[in-house]
């Protein structure tokens, strides 16, 4: 059974959460076991969804015996749901069978989107059973920058701005697709991101990343107008967004591409860190 968890009940149920998350078969992206996060970060985090209108936070019950936590955002004007602890100590089906119920009866026609590690083989059996199809397939790789040294500044990559914004709407819009970060929300948001773009032509080139205060950012897109991997471009783009971080003072970098890519093995030269796969389901409720 799920129900809401109560504000007075926060304190009793988070560390058994946090010790399930800590478990990529028992648990949900994003992943605590990382050895980025920590243990405040997912009580930090898991209790906003006490706080803010848009989230919330459900209690997972079998026998009255609580067996995991769900916490959980409703986007209502984008009609999307995305969990964000998927902590299920026992019956996993059964919590994602009556969590699709419970957003259905409350959320009809929303999207939601369902992600866990690819060792969660129970959840991810349970969605390949109900013919819920597998929206993404993801290395998840991380960097310390605190190790990286500077590469050379490459030379043709171009910083974008409000003033060349055209230069970058010229790539994305070939390669945006249905991602929600699309020309008109980046421009929209555009002190957000750092963003280069470099090459001409169907071999012109993006990378988009978010720049704020945190220690942790992450890029959205590094991606070409002809959807190839052109080697020698890719680690110019990546080289500018890892030396403007550095100069920041960044700490940490999340970079997700594409299961089996070849940028993986550069990646690892540069010393990014393989956490594991990420693999999502989306329906429609």
């Amino acid at each position: 059974m799920l129900r809401l968890l109560q504000e007075s009940e926060f304190d009793r149920y988070i560390g058994f959460a946090y010790e399930l998350a800590l478990d990529p078969a028992r648990s949900g992206y994003p992943v605590y076991y990382d050895g980025m996060k920590t243990k405040e970060d997912f009580i930090n985090r898991t209790r906003k969804s006490l706080e803010r209108p848009g989230e919330d936070i459900l209690l997972f019950e079998v026998d009255g015996e609580a067996e995991g936590v769900i916490a959980f955002e409703h986007q209502e004007r984008e009609r999307y749901l995305h969990a964000h602890v998927f902590s299920i100590r026992r019956d996993t089906g059964r919590a994602l069978a009556e969590f699709v119920d419970y957003c259905r009866e409350r959320w009809p026609g929303f999207d939601l989107d369902l992600g866990f590690p690819a060792e969660h083989v129970e959840a991810l059996g349970w969605l390949d059973e109900q013919g819920i199809p597998c929206n993404e397939r993801s290395w998840n790789f991380l960097l310390d920058l605190d190790g990286y040294q500077p590469l050379p500044d490459p030379s043709g990559v171009k910083r974008i701005t409000a003033d060349n914004f055209e230069d970058f709407a010229a790539v994305h819009s070939q390669v945006q697709g249905d991602m929600y970060w699309n020309c008109e929300r980046v421009r929209a948001t555009l002190d957000r991101w750092a963003i280069f773009v470099t090459g001409e032509g169907s071999a012109a080139g993006e990378v988009l990343m978010t720049l704020d205060g945190e220690p942790h950012q992450e890029i959205f897109a590094l991606e070409f107008a002809d959807g190839q991997y052109h080697e020698g471009a890719f680690r110019a783009l990546l080289a500018a967004a890892l030396n403007c971080l550095k100069a920041r003072g960044t700490r940490w970098l999340t970079f997700f591409v594409d299961e089996g890519c070849p940028e993986g093995e550069m990646l690892q030269s540069l010393g990014f860190r393989l956490v594991g796969t990420f693999v999502c389901h989306r329906l429609t409720v």
